[in-house]
């Protein structure tokens, strides 16, 4: 008897189970492999043109120019690397690494206080200047390289990594500012009011409390500009001349004669500029993505 009672038990308990199931959505599957498409489509839309720099830097110069067109190398030379790299590409790479490197510290020094101000003190007209930043920010740099131009020539930077620099420094201010505001405010107000009453000034705590929790954020901001500073052209076209040339202008002035483009040295070159800015994000991976991350888990 008890154990027909037990059999009818378990076979309700299965039958209340295999009824309270949730239905598989029909379109699980169909949905997925959209999202998958799409992405990938994505990133082959993204990673196209490199790829196509990639394979041209081993063609020869008369198979860029070849009618038909040549979508594959016949015999893959790194020719157009050996020519690159006899160039002047060396002290092209000195020159944008100054100017990057130099002009991203500034930056980063200048927006860290901006936008701490913005996101934790309080004072008047603060919206204003907020909004007097995002307006000035909204101009295209071709309207301002006349008036940047009267202004490095009247200071004598023309021709000059400062006078590159200068710019630099103040054309990634505002995305910095306003993305080094999300990481600020994300950061509890009481860690650093316990820290004011623990004796310490704000802005030692801003020091040794605030800044140490923003690292990540710090990180992925810095890359950002680097990278904007680091294939910046047009300024770098009408500032400077063959000295001071900055590596996307020197890899254009390799890759050209009087009359032809050879177009592999200048896929190869290319290739080359970019070897260390996929170095670098490949060293501070994690410290980026946790960074954008953060910023994107915001709110």
């Amino acid at each position: 008897m008890a154990q027909t009672l037990q059999a009818e038990h378990q076979h309700q308990a299965q039958s209340r189970s295999v009824g309270t199931k949730r239905p598989r959505r029909p379109f699980f599957w169909l949905s997925s492999t959209v999202i998958y498409g799409i992405s990938a489509i994505i990133l082959l839309i993204q990673f196209f043109p490199l790829l196509w720099a990639l394979v041209t830097s081993l063609m020869t110069a008369q198979e860029t120019t070849s009618v038909p067109a040549t979508l594959l190398p016949g015999h893959p030379t790194v020719a157009s690397y050996v020519e690159a790299l006899q160039g002047d590409i060396g002290h092209y790479y000195i020159n944008s690494v100054i100017t990057a490197s130099v002009s991203t510290v500034i930056t980063m020094i200048l927006a860290t206080l901006a936008a701490y101000a913005f996101a934790r003190l309080r004072f008047r007209w603060k919206n204003v200047i907020l909004l007097l930043v995002l307006f000035f920010s909204l101009f295209p740099p071709l309207v301002q390289v006349i008036p940047i131009y009267q202004i490095l020539q009247g200071l004598h930077l023309l021709n000059t990594l400062q006078g590159l620099i200068l710019p630099y420094s103040v054309f990634g201010l505002p995305l910095a500012v306003l993305v080094l505001m999300a990481f600020f405010q994300d950061v509890p107000v009481e860690l650093e009011e316990a820290a004011i009453v623990d004796g310490l000034s704000r802005f030692r705590a801003f020091l040794q409390i605030i800044l140490p929790v923003t690292v990540p954020g710090l990180f992925a901001t810095a890359i950002i500009v680097f990278v904007g500073n680091w294939n910046e052209y047009l300024f770098a076209l009408n500032y400077t001349s063959t000295s001071t040339y900055t590596l996307p202008v020197g890899i254009v002035t390799i890759s050209q004669t009087e009359f032809t483009t050879n177009f592999s040295v200048l896929s190869a070159a290319t290739i080359l500029s970019v070897v260390p800015l996929v170095v670098l994000i490949m060293l501070l991976e994690r410290r980026v993505v946790s960074g954008l991350t953060a910023g994107a888990l915001k709110g």
